[in-house]
């Protein structure tokens, strides 16, 4: 594990947010930088970054991960892992010699390292993003002060969080792997239920010398927009994975969810193909094999099947031109089901993302499902 090049980050950090940041004495060889947006509330938190050595981009670039939090805490803190938005890209005509080149869905490609890193400064609120959505930091600032740990582990693989090597390949024919879904499961793993396969991950991913306590109790997840998928990703993973070790595929206890703008059931997007037709051509390529059950990787699907028995909190809007009303109407409907652990709240204005541009939102979001 070693610290990430934050070169162009800084750079664009420097130009749009000049005083967020506080590096050290070099500051394109540094481990942790001080965090501030304007909705912190303390100047001891930080961010480190960490690049897994094992685990590469298509561009052939290491998977990239952060930890936000406060240095002078001194209670343990709770875990919370961020799945960011927008990792959801594709090359149309994909050359399996080639696998990156020609035109992508995106106009910018979300297919390598560089976008990744700077979605993860753009959530935090310290760049700014492409007008898609409204990532003022709030959230982030909302959960350290709190006193949360978070994880942001940063998605190069444009597979909404699904794909894992060996368990839920994408198409081969498009000559790159993808693996969101197995950098998601490798954050939670830090916190497994099995005590030696959660020493173990911390060990590897560099988390085991940290300057404070962390609560591996139970763990939090949130996720904005495409960011939301990993979370029932990560459940319907604890239950059809096998391994030698069943208890080291589990999941740690989980404590609180929030979810923002998420397109949580795809269903009717595959069932009416001509009407979406460039996401049915990513999602040919994400789920090769399992388009028909795709319902199966959907929030609202889980809770239907059995229910929460912790806070849920959705964010959404019955306008946002990104996320199809139906693909929402599961999870919607199960918050009538569950009033007492599902919330759910319509902004109703043709916006995506709420929580992580509006502090009291945010504030109220975080103390809920960490239970403040």
């Amino acid at each position: 594990m070693r610290p990430v090049s934050l070169l162009p980050l800084l750079a664009a950090a420097a130009i749009s947010l000049s005083g967020c940041f506080s590096p050290a004495a070099t500051p394109f060889d540094i481990t942790t930088l001080n965090f501030t947006n304007d909705y912190t509330s303390f100047d001891d938190i930080v961010i480190q970054p960490y690049q897994y050595q094992n685990l590469l981009c298509p561009d052939g670039e290491p998977a990239t991960f952060y930890t936000v939090y406060r240095e002078g805490l001194t209670e343990a803190a709770p875990i919370v892992i961020f799945f960011h938005s927008g990792a959801f890209d594709y090359v149309l005509d994909p050359n399996p010699a080639d696998p990156l080149h020609g035109d992508q869905y995106r106009a910018e490609s979300r297919l390598g390292g560089d976008w990744a890193n700077q979605k993860i400064f753009e959530t935090l609120g310290l760049i700014p993003g492409d007008g898609t959505e409204e990532n003022l930091g709030t959230l982030p600032a909302a959960l350290a002060d709190a006193g949360a740990f978070t994880l942001y582990p940063a998605n190069c693989w444009g597979d909404l969080w699904h794909n894992e090597s060996g368990y839920a390949p994408n198409d081969p024919t498009e000559g790159l792997t993808r693996n969101g879904r197995y950098l998601a499961w490798v954050m939670s793993a830090i916190a497994s239920p099995d005590a030696a396969t959660a020493v173990s991950w911390q060990d590897q991913l560099g988390l085991a010398d940290l300057p404070i306590t962390l609560d591996f109790s139970s763990v939090a997840l949130v996720g904005l927009g495409e960011g939301g998928r990993a979370i029932p990703e990560l459940f319907r993973r604890s239950q059809t994975v096998n391994s030698s070790s069943p208890s080291s595929a589990a999941l740690p206890a989980i404590r609180g969810v929030i979810v923002d703008s998420t397109m949580d059931d795809l269903t009717p997007v595959v069932a009416a193909p001509a009407q979406f037709p460039d996401i049915y051509a990513g999602l040919e390529r994400i789920y090769p094999t399992d388009l028909a059950s795709v319902y199966a990787y959907s929030l609202g699907r889980w809770y239907y099947e059995r229910g929460p028995t912790y806070p849920v909190q959705l964010a959404w809007s019955s306008s946002d031109p990104q996320v199809p009303n139906d693909t929402l109407s599961t999870l919607v409907a199960e918050q009538a089901t569950y009033p007492t652990w599902i919330t759910a709240k319509d902004y109703g204005v043709p916006k995506h993302v709420f929580l992580n541009a509006n502090i009291t939102d945010a504030r109220e979001a975080v103390r809920v499902m960490l239970g403040q």
